[in-house]
């Protein structure tokens, strides 16, 4: 494992990050941090999911009214994420290791349902007033953080 070099990526679209998995998964990486391709998907699945089906549990709205919609809204405007500790149920159970193609398989069937989602976000854990539209460039500003850890083979900082 390298030191934190990031890749600063910005993604607009599912297929966006859809299409960096698939580049990394075929073409191999360097991890700068601690998860591997697998652990990111897993923990990028637990995050879409439970903003379309629920977490079953939410901020105090304090927190969601103030710092947290803060900082929601400055990524949505700078579209750049900084590391926070991730909180228990959020991470990844699997091992380092190879990469387990069912986990990453699974990640991008959920992005394929999260570009389509349209539901509530009444219930989001997070933030308020969240849009379907927000919600999304939320998730895929956190995939591109979580994805920019992962340096690909060939490329110039590896």
């Amino acid at each position: 494992m390298g030191s934190s070099t990031k890749r600063k990526l910005d993604f607009h679209t599912g297929d966006e990050v859809v299409a960096e998995i698939e580049r990394l998964r075929r073409g191999g990486y360097t991890r700068s941090k601690n998860w591997n391709l697998t652990q990111i998907c897993e923990h990028l699945t637990h995050t879409m999911t439970g903003g379309m089906e629920g977490f079953g549990f939410r901020l105090p709205w304090i927190l969601r009214a103030t710092i947290v919609h803060w900082i929601v809204r400055r990524i949505l405007r700078t579209r750049r994420m900084s590391s926070a500790p991730t909180i228990e149920r959020l991470k990844p159970k699997s091992p380092l290791g190879a990469d387990d193609d069912r986990i990453i398989d699974q990640c991008i069937e959920v992005i394929g349902r999260a570009q389509k989602y349209d539901g509530s976000f009444e219930d989001y854990p997070f933030v308020d007033n969240l849009t379907a539209d927000e919600w999304r460039q939320f998730m895929w500003l956190h995939a591109a953080h979580h994805l920019g850890f992962l340096i690909p083979d060939g490329h110039p900082s590896s």
